[in-house]
């Protein structure tokens, strides 16, 4: 087994650091069906986080739909992200925010059908 750098080590046993994000509103709107949403990422900069928890918080406050778009490109490393999808399917013409739960590669023609979460 290969040994660790030891300042890689250390930033790996650290604790985690949360930011979080709520949308004005959401939480009335949905009353007792609110839900709380959480995510771990290896974001090193707390602003970058803030940015990423505004933009789940954004997709999460409404009604949502589940969809599942293919894109050029290998993308599995995009679970768990808020992306921006722009392409010539009805609701991804101006560009749609949305969060991908899953992701299926192939790898022949580099394309991924990415599974995403997106308001409605």
């Amino acid at each position: 087994m290969a040994a660790v750098e030891p300042g890689y080590a250390a930033w790996l046993k650290t604790d985690a650091r949360y930011v979080s994000a709520t949308v004005a509103g959401a939480v009335g709107a949905w009353g007792d069906l609110a839900e709380d949403s959480s995510i771990l990422s290896p974001l090193a900069l707390k602003a970058d986080a803030q940015t990423v928890a505004n933009q789940q918080a954004a997709i999460l406050a409404g009604p949502l739909a589940r969809d599942s778009i293919t894109v050029p490109g290998l993308h599995s490393n995009k679970i768990g992200s808020a992306v921006t999808i722009t392409g010539d399917r009805a609701g991804y013409e101006n560009g749609a925010t949305v969060l991908v739960i899953g992701a299926q590669e192939n790898d022949t023609v580099k394309t991924t059908v990415l599974t995403v979460i997106k308001r409605l």
